[in-house]
């Protein structure tokens, strides 16, 4: 009996807190949704100096978030990039509004190192990321041809929703979800068992 009130319990907190929580979505190499397919996310952090991941001069690419439906009043987009030479660098990042690309600013970081870069988003672009925010990324804006860039992710964080790290990870697959269900299902069986050999 008090096991299933504790439980009870934690199920209405984590719910109590994600309802009042911030929300992040994270396009990365793997993801489904409206990002589906973004092959230019590099898969491992082994691979990123290899084709087609490290990329230069006008092999620019685009994303596009899943919808956030609900309702927020910040938002923050944060893109992971590696051997970024900053500050002479410009790898600049837009992003749609109203139907135009909008230049929000360019990467920055340390040559070498993964880092996000943060960019603040106004409430122009709310609903813009209300049906699926669209992201593009300009490689070598009008100078050196000898810039490239490798991309692990592209956190959109609105109320203050975490950033997972910046270093490639994998995403999980279908299995591990299902793995996870089935030991909520057999903690849920030990307390029903427990409960009955108290009656």
């Amino acid at each position: 009996m008090k096991i299933s009130k504790l439980l009870l319990g934690l199920l209405a907190a984590a719910s109590f807190a994600s309802a009042h929580a911030g929300y992040t979505d994270t396009v990365q190499n793997g993801s489904t949704g409206l990002s589906a397919g973004p092959t230019y996310f590099v898969n491992t952090d082994a691979n990123k100096y290899s084709s087609p991941y490290y990329r230069g001069y006008g092999q620019d690419w685009g994303w596009q978030h899943n919808a956030i439906g609900t309702s927020f009043s910040s938002a923050s987009l944060n893109i992971s990039a590696f051997d970024v030479d900053a500050p002479s660098e410009v790898d600049n990042i837009y992003a749609k509004d109203e139907g135009v690309w909008t230049l929000l600013g360019s990467l920055a970081g340390n040559n070498g190192a993964w880092a996000f870069t943060n960019f603040t988003l106004g409430s122009n672009f709310f609903d813009e990321i209300a049906t699926g925010l669209e992201v593009k990324m300009e490689i070598s804006r009008g100078a050196s041809t000898g810039w490239i860039v490798t991309l692990a992710k592209s956190s959109l964080s609105v109320d203050g929703g975490g950033l997972p790290p910046p270093i490639p990870t994998a995403v999980p697959e279908p299995e591990t979800y299902a793995l996870m269900l089935a030991g909520l299902g057999l903690m849920g069986a030990v307390v029903r068992r427990r409960k009955s050999k108290q009656a």
